[in-house]
């Protein structure tokens, strides 16, 4: 990582990684048992490996309007995370690469440290799970992956909203992720490849629709989430990942029903339905062989009831894992 970006960054911490054990054997282990703190600031190999990192972010929330307290996603997250059963095959390595930390209102800095961070650990042959943390979290993960690879990014989001709103007195916020990814896939004149999944029509004004029309975005909205439907959205899934070099999926929390996913800046009360519908949707995401990095954002403990919110993302997260 670049010297003049480490004030964001902090390594893994182990005292996180605790809880019930059940036995030393492979078969008994949990997530905590295994996991290794890494420190991104070390050149090492990431081959075959698994990273997490925490983006401790609500800025982005923040000047979008939203609940605060998603900065404290990444903790609760890792928290629930420490219990899973391991199911996941002995050679895959699961490390944990700490956080990047927005400080005060420089969300800006703290965007450019993840870039860094993202691309690092792609070059070196890892696979990066990002905690969130606010949905800013878009914009400086796409450009880790696109400055990584050199290679078109096509972007698959679960979402209730667009995030696709212009800059706000020129600054970003957790809403605006998708219009700098278009500004600056325009600018180095790539394609700016984008499918929206999940969204609703109350959470968007008829504007980002049509500058998302203009873009050539691809939406299935989350009436569209039924059996009925979902065979042609599995279609359009495979075809846009065969159409880019690689995928990034981003998951905003907020796209799931509020009885799932209360813990979230944005709460929709007629979002998606964890079915086996949406299991057969993510499980073709997950199997698009070109698959380059995951994160779920928008988790807020401080509104999260019975760690819900959070046991719906370590569910995500586990069948990451398991692909």
């Amino acid at each position: 990582m670049n010297s003049a970006n480490l004030i964001n960054y902090r390594p893994g911490d182990p005292t996180i990684w605790n809880g019930r054990v059940d036995g030393t054997t492979p078969d008994l282990f949990r997530w905590h048992q295994v996991v290794s703190m890494i420190d991104l600031r070390d050149d090492q190999s990431l081959d075959g490996a698994f990273v997490l990192l925490g983006f401790c972010c609500d800025e982005g929330v923040r000047r979008n309007l939203g609940r605060i307290g998603a900065k404290r996603g990444p903790e609760a997250l890792r928290k629930v995370l420490a219990g899973l059963p391991v199911h996941f095959d002995s050679s895959v390595r699961l490390l944990d690469a700490g956080d990047v930390i927005c400080e005060g209102e420089f969300l800006e800095e703290c965007q450019a440290s993840l870039t860094i961070a993202v691309n690092k650990i792609i070059r070196s042959g890892g696979f990066p799970i990002l905690l969130g943390g606010g949905h800013e979290i878009t914009f400086p993960h796409f450009l880790g992956i696109q400055q990584a690879t050199g290679q078109s990014v096509g972007i698959i989001n679960l979402d209730a909203h667009l995030d696709i709103r212009p800059l706000v007195e020129g600054k970003g916020n957790s809403g605006t992720g998708f219009y700098q990814i278009a500004e600056y896939c325009e600018g180095k004149e790539i394609d700016f490849k984008y499918l929206a999944i999940g969204i609703q029509d109350i959470s968007n004004t008829k504007a980002l629709f049509n500058f998302a029309h203009s873009k050539s975005v691809q939406i299935f909205h989350v009436k569209e989430l039924h059996e009925q439907r979902i065979g042609k959205i599995i279609d359009e899934i495979i075809a846009f990942g065969r159409s880019v070099d690689s995928v990034y999926l981003t998951v905003d929390l907020d796209v799931f029903s509020a009885a799932y996913a209360p813990g979230v800046s944005a709460p929709a009360y007629r979002g998606i339905v964890p079915d086996i519908n949406f299991d057969l949707l993510f499980s073709t995401i997950l199997e698009l062989p070109n698959l380059r990095s995951v994160d779920v954002a928008e988790l807020n403990p401080a509104f999260d009831i019975d760690n819900r919110t959070a046991k719906l993302a370590a569910d995500l997260l586990f069948k990451v894992l398991q692909k």
